[in-house]
């Protein structure tokens, strides 16, 4: 019997076995797919540097997985995407864009939104509240849902304050140039891990817990952590015996996973200006980046479009052809003197919409859903504890660096349960 059993082998679930392991407990992690990472996911066939086909940055100088870089040695390039960044809106680019006489009602909208003291709403009631029409509205929008993945009628203010939506604003981020998911396969790279291996129920009491799993084989151990994606804890994906209290129903339903998905385009010349880091702009797709940026000038020409919310579920449904044309129409549309279409190279599209491993990109709170977190997080289901994203309390929400934090504290409360 091992002392612990780990669901997932995604950053979390690294993490909170190693820990374990370097305390003294033996543990084996059970992961779905043929690989470690989750949704840590890095292409290298695409161009000549690693392009991320999931998670992509370290963000901000503060993330709790600066130790782990730094002792694993990798190398990073640093990407302000305030130092290239450009918003175009109704066919006006920045700086042009920002004489908009409607920018005069935003304010100081990241100030507002980081002292935001509620009563809780939907981040479309604080749109509307403030009168913001036009470019304004747009902006708006864009900072409130390019990282929660939601739409305005699902967020809550209260959670994009406490999830500290705004520290990521600010911050800068960092790349991994060996790709990043080669910082979990790091962490990971002594472990147990089991791959190819789906569990879809688990039996936990308050002395001992066993992972089943979709071919029949039982994991038992004196305790399992749980790092399952919220969309497949929410799917009905496992079944729990006994059932999980209220608490834990009640923290899922104030959680959502955000539809995601990325289209890498790989063009025949680069027809941007070397300094570029993110477009923003009003069409299907609200944001495209340049993933080799640092690089330097024999970088691939790559562009990634990044869709979330209710634009990714709209490109989800259509044929992968479909969803790529409709991007590169898109980027045609912003850049009309150069006609992106038509020296387009290779394209892939990455939809974590339908992932069955996934089900979504990465957690966000619901109107109503304040605690939600830390619900979930809490160790009340005996030798069942819990990882993830959706657990992530002490640090920016729904980014690598939490789901890290969240290993390190599952493992923290395991140790301590067994060492009871």
């Amino acid at each position: 019997m091992h002392d612990v059993v780990v669901l997932g082998a995604g950053m979390a679930g690294v993490t909170a076995a190693r820990e374990c392991e370097r305390n003294g407990l033996t543990a084996v992690v059970l992961e779905a797919t043929e690989r470690i990472g989750g949704r840590m996911l890095t292409t290298r066939d695409f161009a000549n540097a690693p392009v991320e086909c999931g998670a992509e940055f370290v963000h901000t100088e503060n993330a709790d997985t600066w130790i782990e870089i730094k002792a694993g040695q990798f190398e990073t390039l640093k990407c302000n995407p305030a130092d290239g960044y450009i918003m175009s809106i109704g066919g006006v680019d920045s700086p042009d864009l920002y004489q908009d006489p409607s920018l005069a009602q935003l304010g100081d909208l990241l100030s507002e939104i980081a002292a935001f003291d509620g009563p809780d709403m939907t981040a479309a009631e604080f749109v509307d509240r403030k009168g913001l029409t036009g470019v304004a509205r747009v902006m708006a929008e864009q900072m409130l849902t390019v990282h929660p993945l939601g739409d305005l009628d699902q967020l809550s203010m209260i959670g994009i304050r406490d999830d500290r939506v705004v520290e990521l604003e600010r911050g800068v981020d960092w790349r991994l140039t060996a790709g990043y998911d080669a910082l979990p396969a790091w962490i990971g790279k002594n472990l147990d891990v089991r791959y190819e291996t789906k569990v879809d129920k688990i039996q936990w009491s308050e002395s001992g817990a066993t992972a089943f799993s979709t071919t029949g084989e039982e994991f038992a151990a004196r305790s399992v952590i749980c790092t399952a994606p919220i969309g497949v804890l929410k799917a009905g994906a496992i079944q729990f015996s006994p059932d999980l209290p209220t608490s834990k129903w009640q923290a899922l339903n104030g959680l959502e996973m955000g539809s995601v998905m990325k289209i890498l385009f790989r063009f025949k010349e680069r027809f941007w200006d070397d300094g570029l880091t993110m477009v923003g702009c009003d069409g299907p797709v609200r944001l495209y980046w340049t993933p080799l940026y640092g690089w330097g000038e024999d970088a691939t020409p790559v562009l990634i479009a990044y869709v979330g919310g209710y634009r990714a579920r709209a490109l989800s449904a259509r044929t992968e052809a479909e969803a790529v044309a409709i991007a590169l129409a898109d980027l045609d549309r912003i850049f009309p003197k150069v006609l992106p279409s038509q020296l387009i190279e290779d394209s892939q599209r990455v939809d974590w919409c339908t992932n069955e491993n996934t089900r979504g990109g990465y957690s966000f709170v619901r109107v109503g859903g304040s605690g939600s977190r830390q619900a979930l997080a809490a160790s009340d289901t005996g030798a069942l504890f819990w990882a993830g994203d959706g657990t992530a309390t002490e640090s920016i929400a729904a980014v690598v660096h939490a789901a890290y934090a969240t290993g390190l504290r599952s493992a923290a409360e395991v140790i301590s349960f067994l060492g009871r």
